[in-house]
This record gives structure tokens, sequence and C-alpha cells, in this order.
């Protein structure tokens, strides 16, 4: 069941740390600094849900998992670690790490358990580097990383195969299908700062300035139909893709927001500098 609100005032973002939409495709939920936010039929909410700072927010099917702080209220310890939720955010069940790790660079499967993280620093079970776990983070192995010649600032999970994962780097999108051991650059459009596949599992969608699709049968990358207009000094941060309709949604370094009825034909702005529009 969704969490819903009767709260239709004016939504703001402080922070926006990644968007997915729900796995019925009625809703885009949005991570802040500040909780979750909710937009469906046109119109923004803000569910009753835990306020927490959801850094390194990956949408799934029925919720999502995440890392980051406590918000105002929560009896969690800071950092959170890893989080999961399986009622659209309702309830947060702990897994690991809480009070050791904040991890900004993370990812998981839109179907199933898989969560890949790009640890910053030693702690009790990982050292730092990219890890992987099937088991929604309760055992992990390490990845080699072999052929990533870039930093990660962003981490996309094929929704159904595990072992296929993707980083968006300043030199572009690198892809690996053996659990992150080996890597290979798979485009050359040049810096990707947003990443995110398909829950339908047949491309990955990423960019800066503008947005492509990498199709994962053939290898290609192709530019979307358009792109929102953004300002020159912005870049695009999070893309979420509808599971069920041709929807689209972005957002930039401004917090600014845009979506797309039409798998990205055309953009509507729905938020502006941090406000719902």
């Amino acid at each position: 069941m969704l969490i819903s609100s009767n709260n239709r005032a004016s939504v703001s973002f402080p922070d926006i740390h990644g968007m997915s939409f729900t796995g019925d495709g009625n809703q885009l939920r949005v991570a802040t600094h500040t909780g979750i936010v909710s937009y469906e039929d046109g119109s923004w909410s803000r569910p009753t849900l835990p306020i927490n700072d959801y850094m390194g927010y990956s949408g799934t099917e029925d919720g999502f998992f995440s890392s980051g702080h406590p918000g105002a209220g929560s009896n969690l310890i800071n950092p959170i670690g890893l989080v999961r939720s399986q009622d659209f955010g309702a309830t947060v069940q702990t897994i690991n790490f809480l009070g050791e790790t904040d991890f900004h660079v993370m990812g998981a499967s839109y179907y199933g358990d898989t969560v890949y993280v790009l640890n910053p620093s030693q702690n009790s079970l990982l050292t730092p580097g990219l890890h992987y776990s099937l088991d929604a983070g309760q055992n992990w192995e390490q990845s080699a990383a072999s052929g990533l010649t870039a930093n990660p600032t962003q981490i996309a999970v094929h929704p159904t195969e595990p072992n296929l994962v993707a980083l968006a780097t300043q030199s572009g999108v690198f892809l690996s299908n053996d659990f992150g051991n080996t890597f290979s650059q798979a485009t050359n459009t040049g810096a990707v700062t947003s990443i995110a596949f398909d829950p339908n599992g047949d491309r990955l969608l990423f960019g800066m300035d503008a947005l492509f699709e990498y199709d994962l049968q053939t290898g290609q990358s192709n530019p979307l139909p358009s792109t929102p207009q953004i300002d020159a000094q912005q870049v695009i941060f999070y893309i979420g893709i509808n599971p069920v309709t041709d929807e689209l949604a972005v957002s930039t370094s401004d917090r600014d927001l845009y979506y797309s009825h039409d798998g990205g034909e055309t953009w509507t702005p729905i938020g502006a500098d941090g406000r719902s529009l």
C-alpha cells in the first residue's frame, strides 16, 4: 500500500539525493535532505514518513535502499549505515554499519536484494573500495574493479541481473558483467554525472548536460529525443525511470526537476531552485 498525504502545499528540496518511481508506476519519489517527497498526477505532497537524510538513495519496486543521517525525531544512530524500506518508506530497517558509515555512492537492484557500495574507509566488515551483497547487505564480497580508471560518482545496478553494474565517472560510463571484478569503458560521450538502469532491464540512461541511452543488447549509445533546457552551469544529477509507462524524471545540480510523459520527447518543469511547481 502506498502512503499518501493530504498535504498539497508547496514542497521544498533542501538537497536531492536520488529519485525513483514506485513499482506500480503511479508515484515519483524524491529523496531529500529532509525525507522523501512524492509527485503524483501533477501534484506534490510530503507523505507522513520517517524524516531522514537519505544519502545514496536507490529506489526499488516497493521502497529503497539508502544510507545517510537520522532526521528530526529519529531514534537511529548517526550515520545510519545501510538501511532498507519495503513499504515505500513507512518503516526503515537497519541492515548494517549503523553508526559507522555513510555511503554516498551506492546502488541497488530495482527487483531483488542486490546492493553495491563504494566504501570510503575501513569499517567493521569492509575495506575501502567497491563491494557487493546479494542478500540485502548481510554478507559481502569485494570487487576487484580491474580496468576502472576513474573515480565513480554514482552506481547503477541492473534490475534483475546482479552481476551487471554500471558506474558514472568523469571519464564516462564503466560497465561490468562480473560483479565489478572487471570494468570496460562503455561510452565516449565525456563526463557522466547521472546514471540509471531502466527497470525493464534493456537499457541504461545516463548523462551530464544531455541525456543518452545505452542499449544493453547492441552496446550502442544514442541521445534521447530531447533533454530539458538547463542552464549552462547546471548538470543532471539524478534520473527516474517509470517501470510501467514511458515517463521519466530528472533533477539537476540547482535542484530543478523535469518530467516527461513521452520517453523524453518533451519535458515539463515540476520543480525549480529547490521548490515544487
